[in-house]
């Protein structure tokens, strides 16, 4: 089934949009319960550079790992105790037993997973790509926010390859963090059978652990006839929740040389276990686009965020790869195709790539249920800063009185925060000029201590 690049009913962005953007911004942007599937392989707290070769197709792609308050302060700003206590004393407590940067690192990504369950429908599915650099916080964290009930698995991908250790075991495996929003979830076990092993056919002959299996499954489930056991007995087994039928890249023709770069296989299972064809599939963290080309083979429409502009030609490549490795063009120019919603030049016979939105444009929520500022949030603001003539300024301190403050965000728009009750204070004009559109408020306060000092003018 072909899907056209089209706004979806509830979508407020096109089919195979790429954002280059902080995905936090346009994760904001998305309208409220629109997606049926994410996937994010964020930064893993690994303390690491990571740089893409040369030579390679993501050759200039590169992300620091390493994690310090100082480089999160407008998510900080806003992970309160007030906001929200229980994520508030998850990260405070995993600071405690991990240090600041694990504090940092949770921060960062708090507020993301806070975006992604907003935006998933009541039927949708996230999984969360990690290792046990921060595997067991952030599952803490994902439960304050989706619900500990939510959870489906804690998938444990294992793989092989070198290194030499002398401590302790070869750490060869990920942990991909499965939760549903609701009851609903959508999970189609049959579509992500896997083979029996030779080993377990051969233990008692093919025919002779057919009837055995068929025979036990009948007895356990009346609902189900023999000829249905049978049939699902030959599409294999559901796979268990620890996965190594599926390899590491290593130099395999998939490989684009982008860090931390995941298997096509493994985003197929995730892709055709968790979402239907024509669903919607976001990676809020797309880098080489692995996520959408899984996406786009499954006949899924799809959009992708990442920060570093080397995405959107790496997502070209590896879609025009895809395209002469599915599809096939006869000797007399007529095309066959494997993939939905490719056409071909009648011309010359190339295949014909989809239109790929590129934009650093957040989009605009156009949902009924998207937050906007209270007419009286003046008011009740003024009125939240005591009682008398003059009232304390939020920045500096000093009592003014109503006509001196303005209406301010706490989190400037430039970097993330929005036009809403919760991100508003009043701020007097001397620190309303002050902060302008850039600052945080831990910036403000420092510039404020900087000036008193003397230090700046």
């Amino acid at each position: 089934m072909a899907h056209a690049n089209k706004i979806s009913h509830d979508a407020n962005f096109l089919n195979r949009t790429l954002w280059i953007d902080d995905n936090l911004r346009v994760l904001r942007g998305i309208n409220s319960e629109c997606v049926d599937l994410i996937y994010l392989d964020p930064p893993f707290n690994s303390n690491r550079f990571y740089n893409a070769p040369l030579g390679s197709e993501a050759a200039g792609a590169q992300f620091d790992d390493t994690w310090s308050l100082d480089a999160v302060k407008a998510e900080w700003s806003e992970l309160q105790e007030a906001a929200n206590p229980a994520l508030y004393h998850t990260i405070i407590g995993a600071g405690l037993s991990a240090g600041e940067s694990m504090q940092a690192y949770l921060s960062f990504m708090a507020l993301r997973v806070q975006e992604c369950h907003r935006i998933l429908k009541p039927t949708g599915s996230l999984y969360l790509h990690c290792d046990p650099h921060a595997s067991h916080y952030l599952k803490q964290l994902a439960d304050v926010v989706f619900g500990a009930q939510n959870i489906r698995n804690e998938i444990v991908w294992c793989y092989t390859g070198p290194g030499n250790v002398t401590r302790h075991f070869k750490r060869k495996h990920d942990t991909i963090l499965f939760y549903g929003k609701t009851s609903k979830t959508t999970l189609n076990l049959d579509a992500v059978r896997i083979p029996y092993s030779k080993e377990t056919l051969a233990r008692r002959g093919r025919t002779e652990g057919m009837k055995s299996i068929i025979s036990s499954s009948v007895e356990t489930n009346s609902r189900r006839s023999a000829a249905e056991v049978e049939a699902r007995f030959g599409k294999g087994k559901v796979p268990e929740d620890w996965w190594v039928d599926i390899a590491a890249l290593t130099n395999q023709p998939e490989r684009t040389g982008w860090p931390t770069q995941k298997p096509l296989a493994l985003l197929e299972r995730i892709i055709e276990a968790s979402s239907n064809p024509g669903d919607l599939v976001v990676d809020p963290f797309a880098g080489c686009a692995t996520t959408c080309v899984a996406a786009e083979l499954a006949g899924r429409r799809w959009a992708g965020i990442d920060i570093d502009p080397k995405a959107l030609e790496v997502t070209m490549d590896r879609l025009r790869r895809q395209v002469d490795l599915r599809n096939t063009i006869t000797a007399d120019k007529l095309g066959t195709t494997q993939m939905p919603g490719f056409a071909r030049d009648k011309t010359s016979g190339d295949w014909i790539l989809p239109k790929v939105t590129a934009t650093g444009e957040i989009p605009v929520r156009t949902d009924p249920t998207r937050q906007t500022r209270s007419p009286r949030i003046r008011e009740i603001r003024w009125h939240e800063l005591g009682e008398g003539d003059c009232r304390p300024c939020a920045g500096c301190g000093k009592e003014k009185y109503r006509e001196d403050f303005h209406l301010d965000h706490i989190v400037p728009l430039s970097k993330g925060g929005q036009d809403i009750d919760a991100n508003l204070q009043l701020l007097c004009a001397f620190c309303n000029v002050t902060k302008g559109n850039r600052l945080t408020m831990a910036e403000l306060r420092q510039r404020l201590v900087q000036r008193e000092l003397g230090l700046t003018s």
